[in-house]
């Protein structure tokens, strides 16, 4: 979901905004990108039936921890950790690292890092979701299910 991220959020309208505040016209970019996508991957499995192909659905996961970040132990969903600058803690020209910003306190409540970048603990509930089938087509469990009883 580009459209959650801080710098996308700095850099569209105020008037750009979804029903969970993201940017509207970014994060409707990608949807459609992810139903090519998956259209495409349906005609790779058809055209390659031996083929194992997995979807690991990032829009949706996303979507799920921003409906309901403290479900996750997050805090902060749209401000970056390390960086500078209302209202997300992030500007375009003094990025995480530059002398002016600095890094939260708490980076595992942060959905961001620095803007472009999520936390390791956001990568790790996103993880978590695709290992344990809720964001992947077909899940892992599965396919390592189909594994065992083809040999």
């Amino acid at each position: 979901m580009s459209g959650c991220l801080p710098l996308a959020m700095n850099l569209a309208p105020e008037d750009d905004r979804d029903s969970i505040g993201c940017v509207k016209s970014a994060n409707n970019q990608t949807y459609g990108h992810n139903l090519v996508l998956q259209a495409k991957l349906q005609q790779l499995g058809t055209q390659f039936r031996h083929a194992v192909i997995t979807y690991a659905d990032y829009w949706n996961a996303y979507f799920t921890v921003m409906k309901n970040p403290n479900q996750y132990g997050f805090k902060e969903s749209f401000k970056a950790c390390c960086g500078t600058g209302d209202p997300y803690n992030f500007e375009v020209f003094a990025v995480c690292g530059t002398p002016s910003a600095s890094a939260c306190p708490s980076p595992s409540q942060y959905l961001n890092w620095d803007g472009v970048h999520l936390t390791e603990a956001m990568y790790k509930v996103l993880t978590v979701m695709f290992l344990n089938g809720k964001a992947t087509h077909p899940s892992f469990s599965y396919l390592l299910d189909m594994k065992l009883r083809r040999g």
